[in-house]
């Protein structure tokens, strides 16, 4: 993050005063300032950090669990900030800890850039501002501190021992700051309002985007937490609890009571080739046509591979010398080369928007595997993870609609077989 971003000095005092007394009305009392200003300053430093610090009421602030997180860290930076002024021998009619909260971001990111660079010049250029800019941060600090801080040399103006040593401290300060900052947001949310969700890879991941916008409307302080890996893995996390569902292929895991699946459709699969391939312009494509183009063929086993083999199923596989499941290495091959594939319906939604690759107009003739929910048998889905299940469900007929795929029958749920 860049500096001029992360909170300053003063921000953070004004957060701690008003976590300590719970109180607006008392903080502004200690810091001087008027209710608005105090109520203004906490607003500002939760849009920035982007999250809720406090829970307002009527009888007071109180903190979030992940305010309380960040007030463990502010405490450390004012703790090594009040350091730092008392070290440089600061001279003054206050605290060092209320002294230290008067130094602003660009005064600091200033004193750093000159002990950095050796000259204001340098520093100017560093920091990004006009020498003069800078000259008036360098000589405000140093009345605010009340300690010479820089000196003039045969090489121009540096900064004393005294200003080495302050900015060291300096970029301690902002390194905890931005170690706050980084804390507060990779934050895990409690866990009612989170939903951590497993994704096979190369499964229908276009659906999850749908329903995490539609979750964030509904619920704007919610976290999704995606997960890909493949079955087995996922399938354990599962089991350990430390993912809430597996989205994607049901697997039919054996006879395990202690798993259900809950089917949603069946997955729909096209041929597909670039743009620009002679067959994307004919309305109907022959079974020889598609043989007597060279391919990139899937994995043996996959839902891919059975597509490509119940096309081919009457005669001769076609040509293929290359063999994979990377997406990407798909979208390079055959957006510059008469090569085909096959994908799911779905991926061919993504790739659409792309514009690089187009599905022929030709029938797969396998109904597909089948897509829902893997869960333990006795999920107790909360209020956030309902309303997430309810939104890919939705996103799910929507898109069936769309690309014709035939939806599973036979109620919402069975338990794995």
């Amino acid at each position: 993050m860049d500096s001029r971003e992360l909170p300053s000095l003063w921000q953070l005092r004004v957060f701690e005063t008003v976590a300590r007394h719970e109180n607006v009305t008392r903080a502004s009392q200690e810091l001087l300032r008027s209710q608005p200003a105090t109520t203004s300053c906490v607003a500002a430093l939760e849009d920035l950090l982007g999250v809720r610090l406090f829970d307002r009421a009527s009888t007071g602030l109180y903190l979030t669990p992940v305010g309380t997180a960040a007030l463990v860290r502010a405490r450390r930076v004012l703790g090594l900030a009040e350091q730092a002024v008392r070290e440089v021998g600061a001279a003054g009619a206050v605290s060092a800890g209320v002294l230290a909260c008067r130094v602003t971001r660009t005064q600091m990111n200033c004193l750093m850039a000159i002990a950095d660079s050796g000259s204001f010049s340098a520093a100017a250029r560093a920091v990004g501002i006009s020498d003069a800019s800078l000259q008036r941060a360098a000589r405000n600090l140093e009345d605010t501190l009340g300690a010479k801080l820089y000196k003039r040399s045969a090489s121009g103006i540096g900064v004393t021992a005294a200003g080495a040593g302050f900015a060291r401290r300096l970029a301690q300060v902002k390194a905890q700051i931005e170690t706050m900052v980084d804390t507060v947001g990779t934050y895990d949310l409690p866990r009612e309002r989170c939903v951590t969700v497993g994704v096979l890879y190369l499964d229908p991941t276009v659906l999850l985007v749908q329903a995490m916008r539609d979750l964030g409307e509904a619920f704007p302080d919610s976290r999704i937490v995606v997960v890909s890996g493949i079955y087995q893995d996922l399938l354990q996390r599962l089991n350990s609890g430390t993912i809430d569902l597996i989205f994607g292929v049901l697997k039919h895991p054996g006879h395990d009571d202690s798993i259900t699946e809950r089917a949603l459709y069946r997955e729909r699969y096209c041929i597909v080739a670039g743009r620009d391939h002679p067959l994307a312009r004919q309305k109907t494509v022959s079974i020889d046509e598609l043989r007597a183009c060279d391919w990139i063929m899937p994995p043996r086993g996959s839902p891919r591979r059975v597509a490509v083999e119940h096309v081919f199923s009457e005669g001769a596989m076609p040509s293929a010398n290359i063999e994979t499941y990377s997406l990407s290495t798909i979208r390079m091959m055959l957006s510059d080369s008469p090569l085909l594939t096959v994908l799911s319906a779905n991926e061919v939604s993504c790739e659409r928007r792309i514009g690089l690759l187009t599905s022929l107009q030709v029938d797969v003739p396998w109904e597909g595997v089948v897509v829902g929910f893997t869960t333990v048998a006795d999920w107790q889905p909360n209020e956030v993870q309902r309303a997430f299940v309810e939104a890919v469900r939705r996103a799910s007929e929507k898109m069936a609609l769309q690309h014709q795929l035939r939806l599973v029958s036979g109620g919402p749920d069975r338990a794995a077989a």
